[in-house]
């Protein structure tokens, strides 16, 4: 199926801290309009920059996806099986902020469509849907909200196809067409952010939560680890955790029984929230409890309580910011992607970034834009701020498949029904070698 994103002009501005008013998720909507606007903090156009507001392209040579009027891509989305969690919002994140740049008229004249396959969660399935949009699409580029990613990346690295997305793998790190301004899990440019907020709490042994099943998830612990070591905080252990075969009591209890006083868990929100909240009714003494993903009202609506003190991370301006940029944002999810409710879904925000990312290269190439000429204009950008979203601009000289310098750390309340914004936000420094 081929998507078309079409919009009002969109602006860009620099966001700034400022009073919170009402709940960003309750903003500019009436009762009666299902404005569900997305996590998509993707940015409006980064930089501050003003829209493309380019003549029609002049003659260009023949390139895969680009005609007179549009540029195809192929998007591949975890929509079914057991990665979906992870991906809710993310077509909703980059539909906001495609359709708001085809209404001020595209990219140098073109449009921006896509045509979107859904890999079920699956390697085999991801290397399929790849293929088809390469092969018999033709697709300009891809765009990536899955963590299975790993299926396909070698046969578009081979095939020279650029790739966009949420990186949650290693392969963001290892092949060279991969973009993206963040990747939770990274084999190159690392930062002992996490280290640092560790040491501030006081946390001195901590415990890691992972899933054995999850190729992800084994990787973000292996990184965790040594980036928590480095930071001189001992890790008593690793603790394997698979809902369908063991209760969060269980697996709480196995977490009270290492003695950690942290427990830091690349998983899933639900099953992060469910050991969190299994480990503190066994008398875990955590200073800190902290998931990778899970930020966001959609899942304290149904966890609420059993959240009270888990921290997470994000790197982007959390929504308690409050700023103009942020408000883009939001105006944009209710305008094109409404169905998404509340809008501060992670993998919606890290969409509309990545979204925005990808814009911003074709800005870049000029009116004949190539695979090859994308990936070198996005090389050469050092400064790239996420349209105001990103607590600090990423470097992309640097490599595309690196971790955030800068994060910012939210804690559920007591209640279970907001997030307490930690402040300011933490900057890592550089881990000598880069992978350690």
């Amino acid at each position: 199926m081929t998507e078309e994103v079409s919009a009002t002009p969109h602006r860009s501005y620099c966001g700034r801290w400022k009073p919170q008013r009402r709940p960003y998720w309750a903003r500019g909507r009436s009762r009666d309009l299902a404005i569900a606007l997305s996590v998509i903090l993707l940015g409006a156009t980064a930089g501050c920059s003003t829209p493309d507001e380019s003549a029609s392209p002049t003659a260009c040579a023949a390139v895969p996806g680009v005609t007179d009027d549009t540029i195809n891509l192929g998007m591949i989305l975890s929509d079914t099986g057991t990665a979906a969690s992870q991906a809710i919002g993310a077509r909703a994140g980059a539909d906001a902020r495609l359709r708001s740049q085809n209404e001020a008229g595209g990219v140098h004249g073109r449009k921006i469509v896509y045509e979107l396959r859904d890999d079920q969660s699956d390697q085999a399935e991801n290397l399929a849907a790849a293929k088809n949009l390469v092969e018999k699409e033709g697709v300009f580029g891809v765009f990536s909200a899955t963590s299975v990613s790993t299926g396909s990346a070698e046969y578009l690295h081979n095939a020279r196809v650029p790739v966009f997305g949420l990186a949650m793998e290693a392969a963001w790190g290892t092949y060279d067409n991969m973009v993206s301004y963040l990747n939770r899990f990274p084999s190159s440019v690392v930062f002992d952010t996490l280290g640092k907020f560790a040491k501030a709490k006081g946390v001195q042994r901590a415990v890691i939560l992972t899933t054995g099943t999850s190729v992800a998830s084994v990787a973000g612990a292996e990184r965790m680890t040594s980036i928590l070591q480095h930071s001189g905080i001992e890790v008593v252990g690793t603790v394997d955790y698979a809902p369908a075969l063991t209760t969060p009591a269980t697996i709480g209890r196995q977490i009270a029984r290492t003695g950690a006083d942290a427990m830091f868990a690349p998983v899933t929100g639900d099953d992060f929230v469910d050991a969190y909240q299994g480990a503190m009714a066994a008398g875990a003494d955590l200073k800190v409890g902290l998931g990778v993903s899970g930020y966001g009202h959609e899942l304290l609506a149904r966890k609420g309580a059993k959240m009270a003190g888990a921290y997470f991370y994000v790197a982007y301006l959390p929504f308690e910011a409050d700023t103009v940029a942020q408000q883009t944002y939001l105006d944009a999810i209710a305008r094109y992607a409404p169905e998404l409710d509340p809008p501060d879904a992670q993998a919606a925000i890290e969409s509309y970034i990545t979204a925005d990312l990808l814009i911003e290269g074709l800005q870049a190439v000029g009116p004949c834009p190539t695979r090859q000429g994308v990936l070198t204009a996005l090389r050469s950008i050092s400064d790239y701020d996420g349209a105001g979203l990103l607590p600090a601009p990423v470097d992309l000289t640097q490599g595309f498949g690196q971790s955030a310098r800068c994060l910012t750390f939210v804690r559920a309340n007591a209640a279970g029904t907001g997030f307490d914004v930690e402040q300011p936000s933490v900057c890592g420094d550089q881990i000598a070698g880069g992978t350690s």
